[in-house]
């Protein structure tokens, strides 16, 4: 970025730079995404990861059933900014992962979802 810069300086009158006035906007763009990434870090906690078995935590896979049409579906907790469920990756804050969070093999529980209540049992956690 600095050496777009300084070569832009090179060519001359500033005001009318094309070259000048696109390298400020790009610094400008990495200048955003240095801060959003630094407030992340800043944000940012070590979570430790649990053994399998017992309880479900971020970064614990599990099953569960839907009670009410008896189909499977594998997820894993994670963090906001890895969330993807479409994969079956769901976020800790989300009303489906808080819904599992400290859960055990065989907990039963309601969740009221975009489609509407929807009732799961814990069948495995890995």
């Amino acid at each position: 970025m600095a050496r777009d810069l300084k070569e832009a300086i090179l060519q001359g009158d500033l005001s009318e730079n094309a070259a000048y006035s696109d390298a400020k906007d790009r610094q400008a763009e990495l200048a955003t995404k240095i801060s959003d990434t630094e407030a992340k870090l800043a944000m940012a906690e070590i979570i430790e990861e649990v053994q399998a078995g017992e309880v479900i935590h971020v970064g614990k896979g599990f099953k569960v059933q839907d009670l009410e049409t008896g189909q499977e579906r594998q997820f894993t907790i994670v963090g906001s900014q890895e969330a993807a469920p479409a994969e079956g990756k769901i976020s800790f804050d989300s009303p489906l992962g808080s819904a599992f969070m400290e859960r055990k093999t065989g907990d039963e529980m309601e969740v009221l979802t975009p489609a509407g209540k929807k009732k799961y049992k814990v069948v495995e956690i890995s």
